[in-house]
């Protein structure tokens, strides 16, 4: 697992991916967008992490969708989609929450960067680079001094050219 963090004061990414990215439209998730946002994360699972049972499957939708409902609402979740005309090409999202504040980090206020998730016909087109500017944008103007996310082997190069960093001590203990 490569977990990174990211000063909010960092710079703001600028390629050529862009230009392909172009032929996609972006936007903000809403609550109609439930569905879709369960099943890439669904997807995502499946094809990252690990085979689920139907049943798994089943109990999984079933508490993404009670989360992104309870988050979304309560705004401590924002995602953002990507679409080649209707269909949904790739997301992003943004959980947003408050540690004490401490040196590096003044306001306390804090972004983890997750549902970074671009279908496999998609990739390659600067969607995913799209939806993290837009996602970094948002946690800027939340006023985050610091955000962090756990990058995969194939999104490490996008958050690597933002100025993200994998420290070496953080531990993760899973109850």
């Amino acid at each position: 697992m490569n977990i990174f963090m990211y000063d909010m004061d960092g710079l703001t990414m600028k390629n050529n991916d862009a230009l392909h990215a172009n032929l996609l439209t972006f936007r903000r998730a809403d609550m109609g967008d439930i569905e879709l946002l369960v099943a890439t994360r669904v997807e995502f699972f499946a094809e990252r992490l690990t085979e689920m049972t139907d049943d798994e499957k089943t109990d999984m939708n079933a508490r993404l969708k009670s989360y992104f409902e309870s988050a979304m609402g309560d705004g401590s979740f924002v995602a953002f989609l990507a679409f080649d005309g209707e269909r949904l090409a790739a997301t992003s999202g943004v959980n947003f929450y408050t540690n004490p504040p401490n040196p590096r980090n003044l306001t306390g206020r804090t972004a983890y960067i997750s549902n970074m998730y671009t279908k496999p016909e998609y990739r390659g087109m600067g969607a995913a680079t799209r939806l993290f500017d837009m996602t970094v944008g948002e946690a800027r103007a939340r006023g985050c001094g610091k955000a962090t996310l756990v990058a995969t082997e194939m999104g490490r190069p996008i958050y690597e050219k933002y100025g993200f960093t994998a420290p070496n001590n953080v531990m993760d203990y899973n109850f």
